[in-house]
């Protein structure tokens, strides 16, 4: 993927428009247009704030994501993925606080 491609999948994946992103960075709106369809490419002051912005490493906006880089799931993982399957989210944030707090217990 181009750094472009990586852009505007991570700003999809982040749920903000273009505009949004923007506003978030400080710059203007056909920037991230540009930037997205390989125009342009972020500079060093924007870098920064686009990983921020979008939660990523620059290696992410840069290169993609390392998905050879990513771990295979544990058994235990898969199952308690499988067992979260069709709970609302509320149902989900219930288990996560649940999880933090053995996990706090542990500690």
């Amino acid at each position: 993927m181009s750094v472009g491609e990586n852009i505007r999948r991570l700003r999809e994946e982040a749920g903000y428009t273009q505009k949004q992103l923007a506003e978030i960075i400080q710059v203007k709106e056909p920037y991230i247009s540009a930037m997205e369809r390989g125009q342009r490419r972020p500079g060093k002051k924007i870098l920064p704030r686009l990983c921020d912005a979008l939660a990523v490493d620059e290696k992410t906006i840069l290169y993609g994501p390392r998905e050879a880089e990513q771990r295979p799931l544990s058994y235990e993982e898969k199952v308690l993925l499988a067992a979260t399957e069709g709970l609302s989210s509320m149902q989900v944030r219930q288990v996560i606080q649940y999880m933090m707090k053995l996990k706090a217990a542990d500690e």
